[in-house]
């Protein structure tokens, strides 16, 4: 029984030393020289355009970022790393108990949570206006 396994576990190994030799080749001669042809023309009219449209992603997905993390920080929320995710925690005592529970969302749930937030934020500015006597 133990030499049928040794000779299958052989087996599957020169199969797959035989598969990353074939992936290391290079590919056919004829088309590289096609490709090599084509491709210098579509990268010089890309490569002009591709830089500033990077650029502009990368800043606009920074300037997201950092309107993220003060939003989060203005709700109570605290950036972490849990298990190698952005985590954004909070720790508050619920009602009733005297227990904190700490609660971590990730970043679209807490995108969720800061909407909710602002939406109650906003209907006890509006419950107090309508409280107010204008004279």
């Amino acid at each position: 029984m133990t030499s049928r396994l040794h000779r299958v576990l052989f087996a599957s190994c020169a199969a797959m030393a035989a598969a990353l030799v074939l992936a290391q080749q290079p590919p056919n001669s004829s088309q590289t020289t096609t490709q090599a042809a084509v491709q210098p023309a579509q990268k010089t009219a890309a490569d002009s355009k591709a830089p500033d449209a990077q650029a502009n992603a990368a800043a606009a997905k920074q300037k997201a970022d950092e309107v993220l993390l003060r939003d989060a920080r203005n709700a109570g929320f605290k950036p972490e790393m849990i298990r190698g995710n952005r985590m954004f925690c909070r720790t508050a005592t619920e009602l009733g108990s005297s227990f904190p529970v700490r609660t971590c969302y990730d970043e679209e749930q807490v995108k969720i949570k800061i909407q909710e937030y602002q939406a109650e934020r906003n209907q006890m500015q509006a419950n107090h206006n309508l409280g107010q006597r204008i004279d």
